[in-house]
């Protein structure tokens, strides 16, 4: 929130809630607690100078165990690790399309290539791992909006 006020966000920024701000059981925490935290992230994005020029991407760190009729993926090929239960991910901003479901299979990496992309010129699976493999966010960013089509894969 600082280097928003000061005008001083990096062309990367990654937030992650702790405490009783994470929603993660046995933290002391409530559910509200976890939105009203992400809540007021977002608020103040979409209230900053950066407003027009910034892609907030909101994800969790595991699906938390909750019933999910749809089973992941086969293991991954990079580490033969399995994929867990699907997790929300929310791409909110100017770039992102608008009133829109993905149904591309992505994971946590996907952000990676994605910053791989858009940061190296196209160049991507950098750290050698499932960077590599995963789809990349085009299909939750508008093209008209991004100047440039993004890549699924």
């Amino acid at each position: 929130l600082g280097d928003l006020d000061k005008g001083t966000l990096p062309a990367v920024s990654f937030v992650r809630s702790v405490g009783y701000k994470s929603e993660h059981p046995g933290q002391f925490s409530k559910l509200s607690d976890g939105v009203t935290y992400v809540t007021s992230i977002i608020d103040a994005v979409q209230s900053s100078r950066y407003r027009e020029s910034t892609l907030v991407l909101f994800t969790y760190d595991e699906g938390g165990g909750y019933f999910d009729h749809v089973a992941p993926p086969p293991d991954s090929t990079v580490d033969q690790k399995p994929y867990g239960t699907r997790v929300p991910f929310l791409a909110i901003g100017p770039f992102a399309r608008k009133n829109f479901v993905s149904h591309v299979t992505m994971e946590h990496s996907s952000v990676v290539k994605f910053i791989e992309w858009n940061f190296l010129g196209g160049a991507t699976g950098q750290l050698q791992t499932r960077d590599a493999l995963v789809n990349n966010l085009g299909s939750v960013l508008d093209p008209a909006k991004t100047g440039v089509p993004i890549p699924e894969n």
